[in-house]
């Protein structure tokens, strides 16, 4: 792990190993001229030795320098050096599908049906264009990159025609959980054999599990060629049905049952235009009323204050200052209660009910000695008033 970490090859660092393959170790690497972040596919030197092995190498290179699609792995440069073969692709920062299953068991079906939309038009592209058949369809070689977008890699074991024909006649090349029956068989390939992978991939992305499996390599075989087929729906209830459809059209074992080419699968999938599932609990409006969001707003907590004593609770007073013509606060003084000249501190005073008059005008009240002696103005006043 991580032998060649550190070490130039060509105009690439590379850093760390991201992945390893049957033929040999990818890196993850940075261009030294432009400073941009590649991935460095070395092969190993074991691997080296064997000329088949070099020329199904060079082969990968070729055939995905003559690929031009958003949904195929871009290749910038190959190159060898210290005996060392590599190519440098365009580094995807994303999951596998594989890692997704491993982590979630299953992929919502409206996800599943886009990712294979994507995969469709890539292999749809490849097998117009150049001809190429990519025998080695599996969620280990789809790639999420960091919008969402599947990336198909690894062209290692591809077939185009116009290169040299590398793979023994009738044997078996990619992972055979995936190869279709006419592959098992070892007869001649074309692009529904693709379709048939990519119809397994879809299988289990919306179930979580394989549509065939053995204990051993024989029984595997034969379970892809002539084994009963558990309809999908039945692992996962909520599936479409015209999803189903399309994956059991797309796994048939008579190939001239399945789509003709990878665009027509493309297009069944996306006119489901299937939706993300709705919460399982939504809240339901009252009298037709529409479901708003309530702007919680939030308030500091306040801070105690002690109430002022009774003898500062006063208004204060300003006086204007000559320098600066603003109201500058005078210091609050306290005030001491001052008892009355006329009335002794150690009685408390008793007022009659009856002396209070409530009809006539508001006035102080009089106090005990000048009852009976009103004054020269009082008499005035209440003569004006009283007049008799």
């Amino acid at each position: 792990m991580n032998e060649l970490a550190g070490q130039c090859l060509g105009g690439y660092q590379l850093e760390d190993e991201i992945g390893r393959g049957s033929m040999g170790m990818v890196y993850r690497g940075k261009q030294i001229a432009l400073g941009r972040e590649v991935a460095v596919k070395v092969m190993s030197r074991a691997l080296a030795k064997d000329a088949s092995y070099v020329a199904r190498f060079i082969r990968e290179a070729q055939i995905i320098a003559g690929l031009n699609h958003p949904n195929i792995v871009q290749i910038f440069d190959a190159g060898q050096q210290n005996g060392l073969l590599y190519f440098v692709m365009e580094y995807v920062q994303g999951p596998t599908l594989a890692s997704l299953l491993h982590l979630d068991g299953s992929i919502p079906q409206h996800l599943a049906a886009e990712y294979a939309a994507q995969i469709a038009d890539a292999l749809d592209s490849a097998y117009r264009e150049r001809n190429v058949i990519h025998r080695d369809i599996k969620p280990e070689n789809l790639m999420l990159d960091r919008w969402g977008k599947i990336k198909v890699m690894d062209f290692g074991l591809a077939r185009a025609i116009g290169h040299q024909k590398i793979t023994v006649a009738k044997t078996l090349v990619g992972s055979i959980y995936y190869a279709s029956p006419e592959q098992v068989w070892g007869y001649p390939l074309d692009n529904r054999s693709d379709i048939y992978a990519l119809g397994v991939v879809l299988y289990e992305m919306v179930t979580g599990q394989r549509p065939f499996v053995g204990r051993s390599m024989p029984k595997l075989t034969q379970a892809i060629v002539s084994g009963p087929l558990q309809p999908p729906s039945q692992l996962a209830p909520d599936l479409s049905p015209i999803l189903e459809q399309i994956i059991l059209v797309a796994m048939s074992r008579d190939r001239d049952q399945r789509y003709e080419q990878a665009m027509l699968m493309a297009q069944d999938l996306r006119a489901l235009n299937l939706k993300p599932p709705f919460p399982s609990t939504p809240p339901h409006p009252m009298h037709g009323q529409k479901l708003t969001r309530e702007k919680m707003i939030m308030q500091p907590p306040k801070r105690p204050q002690m109430p002022l004593p009774r003898y500062l609770d006063q208004e204060q007073t300003y006086s204007p200052s000559s320098t600066s013509g603003k109201a500058q606060p005078q210091p609050l003084t306290p005030v001491t209660p001052v008892a009355p000249a006329n009335l002794p501190t150690t009685r408390t005073q008793v007022v009659d009910k009856a002396t209070i008059d409530t009809e006539g005008p508001t006035r102080p009240l009089e106090s005990p000695s000048s009852k009976g002696k009103p004054t020269s103005s009082q008499r005035s006043f209440w003569k004006k008033l009283f007049k008799r």
